[in-house]
């Protein structure tokens, strides 16, 4: 059975996260043949990970479903041309407020309506808080019988294979350089959209001597620099990212886009929590180690950093917290 599926949409680390799940689940059933959509600057790293049981795409042909984080309303003119919808993330959204409205009633309602119907298509509520690779293929109908117990199973498996491909010779850009002392440094991945995005005075305060690891152009690396701390940058393949992360000491990543792919590329890695959940955002699998939320309006809403938290601070209190730091430090290894 093909289903193309367009996963184009969404934050990077959500499409890595599909890519995983579907490779898991096309192990588990061979009955279907997964062709998955994704942005043109991840088609050659999918390839080289899940070539063998995936066909990727970084056109456009015509796809049977559509991840989206559009509410029903911009979705009608979508369903009225025949399109159908994936939509793994408004539980979530509504999970991690705490507190419902009559909006959320409503949109709750018309949700389960058109997932009756097959034409927004959303995971069911008991699966709020696992990982969110499940969620994604799981809100799909024709996957639901497939048990979470068969899914962590089966991703066990392939973590080897996965993690072997990812310590090859992986496409990285022409423009990447290593810093001749990295493999006697901590690389750090500090960024995000969110309320992750770990503080300059912090980096200061803390891992002075490290290297920060920005994408070329994010305007926020100025900070740093300004600040006097050492800043490197990778470009458009992600494997840039896994490959710098190869020749450090140590990495240490906020739970951002660069986190899902060291969660299989790397056991030297330790991963910062601070909106999301730990269950949600961190694979069954990862071998290496997590600095879990230590406050107590965790989860939040995902909103721009530029902006305040649902809580009111422009900084997540994590990084105030010195039980929360001195974990991040006490997780690195000689």
């Amino acid at each position: 059975m093909r289903l193309i599926i367009d996963s184009s949409s969404g934050g990077n680390g959500d499409i890595w996260m599909r890519l995983v799940s579907f490779y898991a689940i096309s192990g588990i059933d061979s009955k279907y043949t997964f062709e998955i959509i994704v942005p043109p600057f991840f088609k050659q790293l999918a390839e080289f990970t899940f070539g063998d049981r995936l066909v990727i795409h970084s056109d456009k042909p015509k796809s049977n479903l559509k991840y989206t984080t559009l509410g029903v309303r911009d979705l009608l003119s979508g369903i009225l041309s025949g399109q159908k919808f994936i939509a793994p993330y408004y539980r979530a959204v509504i999970h991690d407020k705490k507190k419902t409205g009559l909006k959320d009633k409503i949109n709750a309602l018309l949700f389960g309506t058109f997932d009756l119907l097959g034409l927004i298509q959303v995971p069911h509520k008991k699966w709020i808080e696992v990982y969110q690779g499940y969620l994604d293929v799981i809100g799909i109908k024709k996957l639901r019988h497939i048990s979470y117990e068969k899914y962590i199973s089966q991703l066990e498996k392939d973590y080897l294979l996965m993690y072997n491909r990812l310590n090859q010779q992986i496409p990285i850009s022409p423009e990447l350089e290593m810093p001749n002392d990295l493999k006697q440094n901590i690389v750090v991945f500090p960024t995000g959209t969110s309320r992750q995005f770990i503080p300059v005075w912090w980096a200061k305060e803390n891992l002075p001597n490290v290297y920060y690891a920005f994408f070329f152009k994010d305007k926020e690396a100025q900070a740093f620099i300004d600040a006097g701390l050492k800043v490197i940058y990778f470009y458009k393949e992600p494997g840039d990212i896994i490959a710098l992360s190869h020749n450090a000491k140590w990495t240490i990543s906020t739970d951002s886009f660069p986190s899902h792919l060291l969660q299989y590329a790397t056991k030297k890695c330790t991963i910062t929590i601070t909106e999301v959940l730990k269950s949600r955002i961190i694979s069954p699998v990862f071998k290496g180690d997590v600095v879990d939320n230590q406050v107590s309006c965790h989860p939040c809403l995902h909103i721009n950093k530029s902006m305040l938290c649902a809580a009111g601070f422009m900084e997540c209190l994590n990084w105030k917290n010195k039980n929360y730091t001195q974990a991040i430090l006490n997780s690195v290894k000689d």
